[in-house]
């Protein structure tokens, strides 16, 4: 089917939505179709450890948007929390609450933690999937440490020391 605009900024409309739950990149893919007087709007969305895909038939192009939607809001939302659930470690598990004494900073030391070696595939995956700025890692070939860090830009950097 020919897509009109109006058509076309209602369904970036009801895209946008996916803002509020996702806060990466995301591709998604929309596809709208007619046949005799079923109306058919597709979404599918991916990104980060995430693939989301959603259809909806009606008589009406903007209900089946609406709908379809929904349903992509929804999974959405509940990625979202599975993901804050199990991937953000407590706050008493990070460190100790700092008292201050005194004007300077005081200099809390956490147990260090024994750091298997990764590739940096693995480190990649595993910086997108914990939602991470950073990531500390040592690295298997060499049994050198590096840093990969998420670039403004939306690339990736890599320290290798």
């Amino acid at each position: 089917m020919e897509v009109t605009p109006s058509l076309k900024s209602y369904a970036l409309e009801k895209v946008s939505v996916l803002n509020k739950f996702l806060h990466f990149n995301l591709r998604v893919h929309v596809t709208l179709s007619v046949d005799k007087f079923r109306q058919r709007a597709e979404v599918s969305v991916s990104g980060k450890g995430l693939r989301i895909h959603g259809a909806e038939e009606t008589e009406d192009m903007y209900a089946s948007i609406d709908k379809v939607m929904d349903k992509i809001a929804r999974q959405a939302k509940k990625f979202k929390e599975k993901k804050s659930e199990h991937s953000m470690p407590k706050e008493e598990e990070l460190y100790e609450e700092p008292t201050y004494e005194s004007d300077e900073p005081k200099i809390i030391k956490t147990a260090p933690e024994h750091i298997k070696p990764i590739t940096t595939s693995e480190a990649i995956n595993q910086l997108n999937e914990n939602n991470m700025q950073f990531l500390v890692y040592r690295s298997s070939p060499g049994e050198r440490i590096n840093v990969l860090y998420h670039r403004s830009d939306g690339d990736m950097g890599l320290i290798e020391t």
